[in-house]
């Protein structure tokens, strides 16, 4: 008799290998256990954390990759979990991964804003500018606070993503100290704006072209001409449009390249993303902001630097990076001061 069919010549499944027993002699087949679902979690947080740590290298193969970089430290907290988890069991290893995770959220937040700006009572000396760049956000409807924070930081220049109708009063309540104002806002999906405490003698802007929208003002200070850059570019995930309007707006800033130009705004990339390394690569510029400013809303824990400020060589960092306060805004303001660099010392 075969050991597939029943005395009668029927089919046997391989449940009903089992409820024959042992005791008629035949061997039953051990059943292949399925894959336990903690286990495939723990390969994926693994897996996740690793794919983020190699992604600046991927991205230059394919720019989606790119992606992974926005949350590089939360990503590594979570393989960090999952390798507790194949050493040590699930039972152990993810509770573990969501504790690291815990701490990493936390400790990104306490880094944000444990380097928040002290409060200015005068701007800044000679040869000093104090900048400010500070994604209004578009349903912020909190003018007094948003007039308060850049008061209490007295800055020299404010470069100010998403300047939209709610705050659109802001110049003239500032006008006592910051009395000279650019806008692109006749221009089509141009929400950008400028404050500044020096005269701005010649003003262009775009939109609606491959790069992202852009301000540029010239700014006499009182050393000279300096080309300031508002901007606010695409963000995930539309990665590759992203990638494609860096590359632009890096284009642009190269037309006045040896000429001292500040360019400031929302990039909607991280430090370790490979997007926003190019900028520096292909202008020449060099960035001198890292700290969390975003999310700031609906709870105050930023967790990625995603406002940035870059300078030409004509300028070093004197003092900051900080945040500054919540002013209603999904972001935080990111402030800091730079010094005009003497010729002969440049790099």
């Amino acid at each position: 008799m075969d050991l597939d069919t029943d005395s009668e010549g029927r089919g046997r499944t391989p449940a009903a290998f089992q409820a024959a027993g042992a005791g008629d002699g035949e061997t039953r087949p051990v059943p292949v256990p399925p894959p336990r679902r903690a286990r495939v979690i723990c390969w994926a947080l693994l897996s996740a954390g690793l794919l983020a740590l190699a992604s600046p290298w991927l991205a230059q193969l394919w720019i989606g990759f790119d992606l992974f970089t926005q949350l590089l430290p939360h990503l590594l907290a979570l393989a960090l979990g999952g390798f507790a988890c194949l050493l040590w069991g699930e039972r152990i290893g993810l509770p573990l991964a969501l504790l690291i995770f815990i701490a990493v959220v936390a400790g990104m937040a306490y880094w944000s804003l444990s380097h928040v700006s002290p409060d200015f009572d005068q701007s800044a000396e000679s040869g000093t500018i104090r900048v400010m760049s500070f994604n209004l956000w578009r349903e912020n409807e909190m003018v007094d606070a948003v007039e308060g924070e850049i008061r209490r930081n007295m800055p020299d220049l404010v470069a100010m993503p998403e300047f939209v109708e709610n705050m659109h009063e802001l110049p003239a309540r500032l006008k006592d100290i910051l009395p000279h104002r650019a806008d692109c806002l006749h221009k089509p999906f141009c929400y950008l704006g400028l404050l500044s405490r020096w005269p701005i003698v010649r003003v262009k802007s775009a939109s609606l072209w491959v790069g992202p929208p852009y301000l540029h003002a010239w700014v006499k200070t009182p050393r000279g001409i300096v080309h300031v850059y508002v901007t606010h570019t695409l963000r995930v995930p539309w990665i590759r449009s992203h990638y494609k309007q860096v590359r632009a707006m890096a284009r642009i800033v190269n037309i006045i390249r040896g000429e001292p130009a500040i360019v400031m705004g929302d990039f909607n990339a991280a430090p370790y993303s490979y997007i926003l390394k190019l900028f520096p690569q292909d202008t020449g510029l060099k960035r001198h902001t890292w700290l969390p400013s975003w999310p700031a809303r609906p709870l105050k824990l930023p967790q990625i630097a995603i406002d940035h400020v870059f300078t030409s060589s004509h300028f070093v960092r004197k003092r900051g990076p900080w945040v500054g306060k919540y002013a209603g805004s999904d972001h935080l303001p990111v402030i800091l001061e730079l010094q005009w660099w003497r010729a002969e010392n440049r790099k």
